[in-house]
């Protein structure tokens, strides 16, 4: 008799852990997925968007099209042209991508597409070309994690990866891949 409880026992603990087993493998599986975007977002087409940091501005970017999410709090825009970054309320930094998703509450952005950054502020000739770039409004960096190619004050340099703060104007370099 006790060889009989045992086995169902075991039965019954191994039927348990497999149903148990297969209810987390498809739990979830029932939800839709999202949408891919807000649902009947309005395309603006041509324009001019800014964004401010305390009563500064911080940016501005003209525009091909934009579109923005639900709460209005990411706009991304397309066809960026005559961009520019603000370093204490005055131009700084001039932008060119192709697309830029920007987060309006935080001033960040993340530009992809041939992306163009180059200084405007009268003391340096700097250039930044890379496929994508990304900017920190709060600390005022700009991130390039992909290749870039830098040119400051008639020096031409091929590096895997920089970090350029504006607050402070230093200029970090990741591996160079060529100088020429």
């Amino acid at each position: 008799m006790r060889r009989v409880l045992a086995i169902v026992a075991i039965v019954f603990a191994i039927t348990g852990a497999s149903w148990l087993a297969y209810q987390i493998t498809i739990a979830g599986s029932d939800v839709p997925p999202p949408p891919p975007g807000p649902p009947n977002a309005p395309v603006l087409h041509g324009g001019h968007a800014e964004g401010q940091r305390l009563e500064k501005r911080s940016w501005s970017l003209d525009y091909q099209s934009i579109v923005t999410s639900q709460d209005g709090t990411v706009a991304t825009l397309t066809g960026v042209r005559n961009g520019e970054i603000f370093r204490k309320g005055k131009p700084y930094m001039k932008v060119r991508a192709n697309y830029v998703i920007v987060n309006v509450v935080t001033n960040d952005f993340n530009a992809t597409g041939p992306v163009t950054i180059q200084e405007n502020d009268g003391k340096h000739r700097r250039r930044f070309v890379s496929d994508e770039a990304a900017y920190s409004g709060y600390a005022q960096t700009l991130t390039l994690n992909h290749p870039a190619k830098i040119e400051s004050d008639g020096v031409h340099l091929d590096v895997q990866s920089a970090q350029v703060n504006f607050r402070t104007g230093d200029l970090k370099l990741g591996r160079i891949v060529g100088v020429y």
